[in-house]
């Protein structure tokens, strides 16, 4: 092959190469000269891109924030999130790079080379006459191709939302001044961080719409009882500065965050109404709570979401939005003692009043039969037993929306949905709840109930604690172990007046290693206990336990016991426990009673389910209707009292409340 031929061919295999993109332009071809119109080769000449006025301090996969995109098109200005930089996609390792036409193919000079790196300085050359061979004529040096001067690349636009990201940076240096929750300054610092201080809910000029997707929601609090006063955030008027636009931007993200704390967790720390309210409550991570919001493409639902999702809270909220629809116009009928059938006491004619029953002249203050008659037909259609005594629980009932001097219905349903935020977000497929005003126990699967039945709690000086904890073993034939509380209150009083009343009791008095005595009741059928307890392990030393006082459970108001949570007919209640606690055994009620008499016997579940102690005096029953309780513990009352609903000033952190139930 001759000297010509072969240039062709290796100059063909050039081409090949340059087109397929295996090598780049810096390589020594020698420069030819430029046509009319041709692209001048730029720094970012062989490197595989094609945009211009792309940021280099943009993160990867991050649209452009001005300038214009690899077509010529001007981009548009960032107003939806950036990605989270941990999530921003690694540069690929190799990215094909396109040939360019053979018209500009001349080395980049002072710039990079196609693999992006300096070029290495060409080597010195000789003087030309130097080389020259002395036997050989000097030949005349080719002309050079003069290279045309680069033209002018289009002017990158200024990205608008820069000023306001700098003025995000600067309020960050002080964060306190935004927030004084520490948790949110981290929050704040982390999250925008992350965003190199691009806003998420403001444009350069004002609200964009994922703020007044916020913002409406905000404002829409009270439909979940919250007060849209906690998270007011002020509209920036036309033509606001960067720094007031900044300002409006991180105090969204603090009412944002605030709201989402208040509505799933609570607005006050549920301990410092009593040490005995122990509920067990999630609290959102304000990083998260961002996030979430700024990524969601419907900011209003995923910060509505933040709200209890369950059914009970659910009922509340409609009530809420009956109340809220019309004021109460019903007379509530005053606390006061119990009353009997044909007993006279001043609020007849409020009761009267209430019921629709028409009083004998100049005797209204006598309850009488026609009077007993309606009371007792409220009663059975209120589920309490229809005896026709006016005790607390009818009175509850019966000032279900009624106005009072304590508050009106509205502020009732409020404090309660208060108290489903301190429940966990997740009550578990299966689970057991106690709710305390109303006297009940009700085994849940899979959404719905499939056992319920009457309970006897703590009296109000020694009250039931609110609690969350794993059911996780029963024990059969229990020894009771008196509490030293119970053992100094009462059983050495008892023991001092006679000597013998604890024997009779089957309580053996033992003298420990301290020098002081302990108490304990043995199994059988005397014993306090019962002959079950079903074990969930606490910090209250409380459980559901069977007792001998079978009586008891026939009263509405079944408030007697030191604080554990009697359970009627217990060998129904654990034929449930055992089948959902030990799946694949076959456990009847017949079973179970077999264990009975003997020593103790302890059965660990293999599965375990949470048990929920709760305290609502107003929720929804099965037929849709709303009710009301007692306030057994006052607990209802301090809720108010902390939220400010009973007209006073909101109660500083660490002031309980003096409805406070006081532990044992």
């Amino acid at each position: 092959m001759g000297i010509a031929q072969r240039e062709v061919s290796v100059a063909g295999t050039l081409c090949r190469l340059m087109s397929a993109g295996l090598v780049g332009l810096s390589l020594g071809v020698a420069p030819a000269a430029a046509a009319p119109g041709d692209i001048p080769v730029t720094a970012n000449a062989g490197m595989g891109t094609g945009d211009i006025g792309t940021s280099d301090a943009a993160p990867s996969g991050a649209r452009a924030t001005g300038g214009v995109d690899g077509a010529g098109n001007a981009a548009v200005p960032l107003t939806t999130p950036l990605p989270p930089a941990a999530a921003a996609p690694a540069a690929p390792a190799y990215a094909p790079r396109a040939a360019a036409p053979a018209s500009v193919a001349s080395p980049v000079r002072g710039g990079v080379d196609s693999a992006g790196d300096s070029p290495a300085p060409a080597p010195v050359q000789a003087p030309a006459a130097a080389q020259t061979n002395p036997a050989t004529p000097a030949q005349p040096a080719p002309a050079q191709a003069a290279t045309p001067a680069p033209a002018p690349q289009p002017a990158v636009a200024a990205n608008p939302l820069a000023p306001v990201s700098e003025a995000i940076a600067a309020l960050l240096a002080t964060p306190e001044a935004i927030t004084t929750s520490k948790k949110e300054q981290e929050a704040l610092a982390t999250f925008y961080g992350a965003r190199q201080t691009m806003p998420v809910f403001v444009t350069d000029t004002g609200l964009d719409a994922r703020g007044k997707a916020v913002i409406a929601r905000l404002d829409a609090a009270g439909e979940d009882g919250l007060d849209p006063a906690d998270y007011q955030v002020p509209v920036p008027k036309k033509g606001a500065t960067a720094a007031d636009l900044a300002r409006t931007e991180l105090k969204i993200a603090v009412a944002a965050m605030t709201y989402a704390r208040h509505a799933q967790s609570g607005r006050f720390d549920p301990g410092r109404i009593s040490s005995l309210v122990t509920p067990v409550r999630d609290i959102p991570d304000p990083t998260a709570t961002l996030t979430k919001i700024a990524y969601a493409p419907d900011a209003n639902a995923a910060l509505a979401a933040f709200n209890p999702p369950h059914p009970g809270y659910k009922a509340l909220k409609a009530q809420l939005a009956r109340a809220n629809g019309s004021a109460p116009t019903v007379p509530a009928i005053p606390p006061g003692p119990q009353v009997k059938p044909g007993a006279s006491d001043p609020r007849m004619p409020t009761l009267r009043a209430r019921l629709g029953v028409v009083g004998k002249p100049g005797d209204d203050l006598v309850y009488d039969p026609a009077l007993v008659e309606a009371v007792k037909a409220f009663q059975e259609a209120s589920k309490i037993k229809p005896t026709g005594i006016l005790g607390p629980a009818t009175l509850a009932a019966l000032n279900v929306g009624a106005t009072s001097g304590g508050g009106s219905l509205r502020n009732d349903v409020i404090a309660n949905m208060e108290r489903w935020r301190w429940l966990p977000r997740d009550l578990g497929e299966k689970y057991v709840m106690v709710n305390i005003p109303e006297f009940m126990v009700r085994i849940n699967q899979d959404g719905r109930v499939i056992h319920e039945t009457r309970v006897v709690v703590g009296k109000p000086e020694t009250p039931t604690p609110l609690l969350t904890r794993d059911m996780q073993y029963i024990v059969v034939n229990p020894a009771w172990n008196i509490p030293p509380s119970i053992a100094r209150n009462e059983m050495m009083p008892l023991l001092r007046s006679d000597p013998s009343a604890l024997a009779r009791r089957g309580i053996q008095v033992v003298r420990n290693g301290s020098g002081g005595y302990s108490f304990r009741q043995d199994p059988g059928e005397r014993n306090a206990l019962g002959r079950i307890k079903f074990m969930f392990p606490n910090d209250h030393s409380v459980y559901l336990h069977d007792t001998p006082s079978k009586a008891l459970f026939q009263n509405d108001r079944r408030a007697y016991s030191h604080g554990c949570v009697r359970v009627y007919e217990p060998l129904k209640f654990g034929e449930v426990i055992f089948n959902m606690g030990l799946p694949g055994d076959t456990w009847s009620e017949q079973r179970i009673s077999k264990m009975f008499g003997g020593s103790e016997r302890y059965i660990n579940l293999k599965q375990r389910f949470p048990v929920h102690i709760v305290y609502f005096n107003a929720f929804v029953d099965g037929a849709g209707r709303l009710v009301m309780r007692e306030d057994l513990y006052g607990i209802n009352a301090a809720t108010k009292t902390h939220l400010g609903l009973d007209g006073k000033q909101r109660i500083a952190d660490g002031a309980p409340p003096k409805t406070a139930p006081r532990a044992r």
